[in-house]
This record gives structure tokens, sequence and C-alpha cells, in this order.
């Protein structure tokens, strides 16, 4: 082990790729997973941008924000993934732990680099690649954003140093080109800039103007992205502007945060993708997480008079951290794995150079106690592949996940919804009705809560608590284009046309690309025999979702009334591309048909 720094190429890179297949079967669980209903929805299974393969999807992909992010490079891979892989989940999980592996092989490189030590980046490596803390970047389809903007960061990292040994240019600016694809992958990536001033730091490079000068890119970069970032969490209403106001108890919280992620490091134990936000009023747990940062941030800046890796370390931890220690509220939770997966690679390093140091005293210590340490080591590591193992697990599907989180956060309104929503699609209607009635009872303002509870209402035909779900669901949120959506549905079937018509066109004025509002408002106008209007809303339909099979069917039933029988046709060959079994008798009965909803 104490040698390794002077083992061959080959013998590192040997060391490197056998440390990659361990990482890899710790993972293995995850390539068996499904989708979970955590934003997957969103990301995948319900994005027309995503499963219509055209310039105009590429135009949405660069210019629109996606769960209320701007992150073009993960949506166009799942692009290409849906061409390769449709909706089959496998694909998007090996593409997942293949960016997990790429990365880990990036973290040794970086740090090798950075430490001449083999051995210290072996850790790293190792540490950084089994811990469960980070299963939930891996395992998690719609997190792929962490995994992608972290390929382009410690690329990004590693020609910066190139371009700081070789005063090379070119490396330069292919630095900024990376980072660049980091900020299109995850506006995270805003911190390195900060993180490069870091490495000149640990590198002793002298501060001089020129320090900051080769900066400028980087932080004009970083200013655009952080700006575009916030609009877009603003626009989809995660900033808690309330929250926002009280700057002392938002200090409070960056340092429960910071003692969170630290103690998730060293004890990674009672995870959950879901963690309740602190009360403002449990401020007593709060103020001694912040005041035990304080300690720790006093005695770091202290262990700068004898090494600048503990401060290096630590910066990387904190400056990587910084967008989301909720000095903008964002969200409902105020920590997760997820944000972890890049800063904990700032303690791995003072772990690593810790363990290596004191390894490094032969004079100073036998050789059983050596042996002791290599062996704590060694236990460590299958300890942490064991608990990454099982933590795959419970990413298996919706059930298993919202089962986990409930365990540890019984009263978690989000749980209970998400896991409502999971028994619902499995036809368990009884038990989702139990999660959404227990989670108003948490949260009476829950609008998604009450508007699931209208839906299965509506399926048991009860529906004057349907129509005063669907009404609440409104009343709470009054730009909630889903609600306004399914009460439209319910007043089509009752008959009032009128209603339904302006809760389809209040959905559509909320949200101008929901292909199913469009459907069914024409729908209505060809009940009321406006064929040319009904014609129009089928085809802004599919112009929004290109394979949307009711609205080809309904159209091609509208083509038949006016007598276009080519487009009819037309529209029936793509009806039956898209898998759907047509009567061979069709076109002579279509004037009997008056349509079919979605």
């Amino acid at each position: 082990m104490l040698s390794l720094n002077k083992n061959s190429k080959f013998k590192i890179v040997l060391l490197a790729c056998l440390a990659v297949v361990i990482i890899a079967f710790s993972f293995l669980p995850a390539l068996s997973n499904g989708w979970v209903n955590w934003d997957d929805d969103e990301y995948v299974i319900e994005n027309t941008a995503v499963q219509n393969f055209s310039l105009q999807s590429l135009k949405k992909v660069f210019t629109s924000y996606f769960a209320g992010n701007y992150q073009p490079l993960t949506i166009l891979s799942y692009l290409l993934e849906y061409k390769l892989f449709a909706l089959e989940p496998f694909g998007y999980h090996l593409t997942n732990l293949v960016l997990h592996l790429f990365n880990c092989l990036l973290v040794f490189w970086l740090f090798y680099l950075l430490s001449r030590e083999t051995a210290v980046a072996l850790i790293i490596m190792l540490l950084f690649g089994l811990h469960p803390l980070h299963v939930e970047s891996v395992a998690w389809i719609s997190q792929r954003k962490d995994l992608l903007y972290s390929f382009f960061f410690l690329t990004a990292i590693i020609n910066y140093i190139y371009y700081r040994q070789r005063k090379n240019n070119k490396q330069y600016y292919l630095c900024v080109i990376l980072f660049l694809l980091a900020l299109l992958s995850k506006p995270m990536a805003v911190t390195l800039p900060l993180v490069l001033l870091l490495l000149d730091y640990l590198l002793r490079r002298k501060f001089n103007p020129d320090v900051f000068k080769d900066k400028i890119p980087f932080f004009i970069l970083s200013l655009i992205f952080g700006t575009l970032a916030v609009i877009s969490q603003y626009s989809s209403g995660a900033i808690r502007i309330e929250k926002s106001v009280n700057f002392f108890y938002q200090v409070k919280i960056a340092g429960y945060s910071i003692i969170f992620y630290l103690q998730k490091i060293f004890i990674p134990i009672k995870l959950s993708c879901l963690y309740p936000y602190p009360e403002l009023g449990d401020s007593f747990s709060v103020f001694y997480s912040f005041l035990g940062a304080a300690i720790l941030f006093s005695l770091v800046i202290i262990s700068g008079k004898y090494t600048r890796k503990v401060l290096f370390g630590c910066g990387f931890f904190l400056v990587s951290l910084t967008p989301v220690l909720q000095f903008i509220p964002v969200g409902n939770t105020v920590v997760a794995d997820r944000y972890a997966y890049i800063a904990s690679l700032g303690i791995f390093y003072i772990l690593a150079e810790g363990i290596f140091w004191w390894l490094s005293r032969r004079s100073k210590q036998s050789r059983l106690k050596q042996s002791l340490i290599l062996l704590t080591l060694i236990f460590i590591f299958g300890l942490l592949a064991g608990l990454s193992w099982q933590r795959c697990r419970v990413w298996k599907d919706s059930k298993t996940l919202w089962d986990d989180v409930l365990s540890r956060h019984p009263a978690a309104a989000i749980a209970l919804n998400n896991r409502g929503r999971a028994y619902q699609q499995s036809g368990d209607l009884a038990a989702a009705l139990s999660d959404y009635n227990r989670a108003i009872k948490i949260n009476p303002r829950y609008k998604e809560v009450f508007n699931n509870r209208g839906v299965i209402y509506k399926q048991q035909r009860n529906m004057q608590q349907a129509l005063s779900d669907y009404t609440r669901a409104i009343e709470i949120s009054p730009d909630y284009a889903d609600s306004y959506y399914n009460r439209g549905n319910l007043y089509r079937q009752q008959g009032n046309l009128a209603a339904a018509l302006a809760d389809y066109n209040r959905a559509i004025k909320i949200n101008p690309g929901y292909a199913q509002a469009f459907n069914n408002r024409g729908l209505i106008y060809y009940q009321q025999g406006n064929f040319s209007r009904s014609i129009s809303d089928y085809s802004r339909s599919i112009a929004i979702d290109n394979n949307y099979m009711p609205a080809y069917f309904n159209r091609m039933i509208s083509y038949y009334a006016v007598k276009e029988y080519a487009l009819a046709r037309a529209d029936l060959d793509k009806v039956k591309r898209l898998g759907y079994t047509v009567d061979p008798g069709m076109l002579a009965g279509l004037a009997k048909i008056s349509g079919v909803d979605k």
C-alpha cells in the first residue's frame, strides 16, 4: 500500500479497474429497478419533448424548463435513450451506472494529480464510488443530471490542472467548454470558479490579478446560469419567498445542513429520498447544528497554519454545497442525499490524506498497527458496498421507495400522496384513498392530493365528491391546470358542455402545451357540430404530442364528417401504426361514432 505511488502505470490502471468492478457490483441491483413516480414521469414517461425526435423537440429541449430546471443536455440524453429503449427502464439505469463508473475513474485521476499518491486516489475513489449517500444519484433515473454535470465538472477540473502545469491555452479553452456543458446538465455546476480558486490555493499559485483574470469567463457563465436557475425555480413556484425574509433562520438552516451532510458521510444510516423541512419553532437543534458548524469552521481555519489540505477539502465541501444551503429557500426539503454527490469529495480527500499520512509513519508504528488500519479500511469498504446494495433495492419501484420514506417519516404528506398514486396505478383504490386521506389530514392545502382523490371518486362514480375535490384543488391553487382538466372531463361526462368548455379553456390558458385538454375540447366542438374547430384542436394536440393516438382517432372522425376521406384514411393509418387495433369496417361506420376520450 505504501509503495503504490511507485507502481507502474499498468498496475495503477489495473487497481483502478478492479475498483470499478467492485463499485459496479455494489450497484448491480439498480439495473433491475423500474420507474418511480418521483419526477420520472415528468422527465421521461410523459415528456413529449423526449418521445418525439424532431427539430421541434430539439428546440423545445434547449428553450424550455423541465421540472423547474434548465438542463437541456440531461433532457437530450433522455431523448437519445428513448430512441433506443423507449420506456424500458433497464437502458436508463445502465446509463446512470456507466456514468457513475466514469465519474469514479475521473475522481481517481483528479486526486492522483493532486496528491501524486495512488493510495490516496484509490481510497477516495472507493469512498466516493461505494458510499450509499450516492445511491440516490445513481439508482434514480431522474437524477441523471447529477451524474452528467459531475462528469463534465470533474473533467473541467482535470483540464484546469493540466492547464496550470503546462500553460497550454487549448486546455484552458477546453476547460471553459466543459464547464459550459456541466452547466447545461445541471445549474449546480456554478460553483466551479470557486473550486478553481481553491485549487490555486492548494497548488500554491501566487495570488495576483492573473489568478482572477483567467476566472472571468467562468464567473460570467456562473452568473448567467445562476440567474437562469433562480428564474426557472421561481417560475415553477419552488422558491418560497415567505421563508427568505428571515435571514438569521436561513443561516441556522445552512449550519443544520452542513452538520447533516457530515453526519451522513460518516454514518450513512437512515437515508431517505425525502427529509422533512425543519420548522422554525424547532430552533434548539438547528441552533446547535449551526454552532457545531461554526466550531468546525474555526478549527479548519486554524489547521491552515500546518497544512493546506484540510482547508482545501473543507472549502471544496462547503463551496460545492453552497447552491443548496437554502439561502434562497427552494422546495419542501432542506437537505437531500443527491446534493452531496460532488461535495463529499472534499471530506473524502481529507480522510484519504490523513489515512495515508498515518500509514506512512513507518518509524512510529508497528506493522501490526498498519495491518489493523488496512483491515479496518477493507471492512469499511465492504460495509459501504453492502449498504449501497441494500439502498439500491429501495429504489425498485414507487411503492418500495415511499414505504421506505414513511417508515422513517410517517407524517410526510408528499410520500403519502406518491404512494397513493402508486396504489392507484396498480388498481388498489382503497389503499390509495387511505393514503390520500392521511395526506390531507396532515396538509389540508395539498392541491395534488385533492386532485388525485377526485380522480378516484370519479372512477367510483361518486361524482359529487369528485367535483368537490377538483373544486377544492382549484380554490387552493387557481392556476392548477390538471384540476381544471379533470373537472372539465367530469362536466362533459354529465352533459354540462358549457362548464366543461370553460374548464378546458382555463387549463389550456394555464398550460398551452396540454395535449389532452386540446383533444377533449375538440370532442366538445365535435358534439356541437363545429367540425373545423374540433379538427383545429385535434391538430394542436398532435403538434404537442406527435404520438397521441386519441387525437388522431378523433381527428379521423372529424375529417370523415366533413368528407375529407383521404385525410381520414391518413389518420387511420397513423392510429394503426401507433398500435391501436382498428375494425376493418371502421371507415364505413365512422359516421356513427361520436369520438373517444383519453
